[in-house]
C-alpha cells in the first residue's frame, strides 16, 4: 500500500474544521468545552479530604461526556455529509466499545507498571504516607530503602516504557475511528496497527510536535492568564471568579487542540481507506 501524505491530511483536516465550524461548535461547546471547563474549575477541590471523591466522580463523568463529544466530531469528520444528529447517533452507539477498548489499554499499562511498583515496595514504600502526601499536595516521601541501583532500574524502565507507549499509541492512532466507522471493538487494535504501518516515524514526529505545542499552549494559558486574572480579580479560597475564568480560557485552548487532533485522525483514516480501495481496484 502506498504511503499517505500526512501533511496533506493535516491540511484537509483543518479545512474541514473551517468549512464546518457551525456544526462542529454545536457539538464541541456543550460536549467537549463545557466538560473540560468543569474539570478545570473543580480541579482545586480534587484533593479535598471532605468532598474529593465527589469531585473525582464528577470529573469521571465529564471525561466520559467529553469522549462522547469527540466521537461525535470524529463521526462528522469521517463523513461531513452526515448531520449532527446522525453523528451523535453513531457516537452514542460506539461509546461503550470505545470505553471498553480504552479500559483494556489502561489495564495493559497498569500491568506494565507492576515491575516499578514491585521495586518501590522492595525499597520500603510507605503507601499510607504516599496517599497522605497526594491528598494534601505535599511531596511524596522517598522510600527509605531506595538504593542507587534500584533507582537506576526504575528510571531506565520508565524511559523504556514511555518509548513503548509512544510507539503503541501512534500505532493505535486510528483505533477510535475504526470503532466508529467499521463498528469493531477489540479488533480495532490490530486494524489500527495495519492502517498505520509504514507511517510510524512520521506519526511519532507529529505526535511529539503536537504534544509539545499543545502542552506549551495550555501551560501558558494556565500560568499567564491565571496570573493576570488573579492580580485583577483577586479572591480567596480554592475556587474564585479568577480561577473559574482561568479554567474557561484553558478549556478553550484544550478544546481547540482536541478538535485538531480528532479531525486529523478521522482524515488520516479516510486517506488510508482511500489508498486501500485504490490498491484493491
Amino acid at each position: 500500500m502506498s504511503k499517505v501524505n500526512v501533511s496533506a491530511v493535516w491540511d484537509r483536516s483543518t479545512e474541514f474544521l473551517g468549512d464546518n465550524i457551525a456544526a462542529v461548535m454545536t457539538i464541541a461547546l456543550p460536549f467537549i468545552y463545557l466538560p473540560q471547563l468543569v474539570q478545570n474549575a473543580l480541579q482545586p477541590l480534587a484533593t479535598s479530604s471532605t468532598g474529593g471523591w465527589i469531585v473525582q466522580l464528577v470529573t469521571l463523568a465529564m471525561v466520559i461526556v467529553g469522549l462522547w463529544g469527540q466521537l461525535q466530531v470524529m463521526a462528522l469528520a469521517l463523513d461531513p455529509a452526515r448531520s449532527v444528529a446522525q453523528a451523535r447517533e453513531m457516537a452514542t452507539a460506539r461509546l461503550i466499545p470505545v470505553i471498553i477498548v480504552s479500559l483494556c489499554l489502561l489495564l495493559g499499562v497498569l500491568a506494565l507498571m507492576i515491575p516499578v511498583l514491585v521495586a518501590l515496595v522492595a525499597a520500603g514504600l510507605d503507601y499510607d504516607a504516599m496517599e497522605r502526601a497526594i491528598t494534601t499536595g505535599a511531596t511524596v516521601p522517598v522510600p527509605t530503602g531506595l538504593t542507587a541501583s534500584l533507582a537506576l532500574f526504575i528510571l531506565l524502565y520508565c524511559i523504556a516504557l514511555l518509548v513503548v507507549m509512544l510507539w503503541v499509541g501512534v500505532r493505535l492512532l486510528v483505533a477510535n475511528a475504526v470503532i466508529v466507522e467499521e463498528r469493531r471493538m477489540l479488533g480495532a487494535m490490530p486494524r489500527s496497527f495495519a492502517m498505520t504501518r509504514g507511517h510510524t516515524l512520521v506519526l511519532i514526529g507529529l505526535a511529539l510536535l503536537y504534544g509539545v505545542v499543545s502542552f506549551v499552549a495550555v501551560a501558558a494559558a494556565q500560568s499567564v492568564f491565571g496570573f493576570v486574572i488573579g492580580l485583577i480579580l483577586g479572591g480567596e479560597g480554592p475556587i474564585t471568579v479568577a480561577t473559574v475564568l482561568t479554567a474557561a480560557i484553558v478549556a478553550a485552548v484544550a478544546t481547540a487542540f482536541g478538535l485538531l487532533i480528532t479531525s486529523f485522525v478521522a482524515y488520516f483514516y479516510r486517506a488510508v481507506r482511500a489508498h486501500e480501495n485504490a490498491d484493491a481496484a
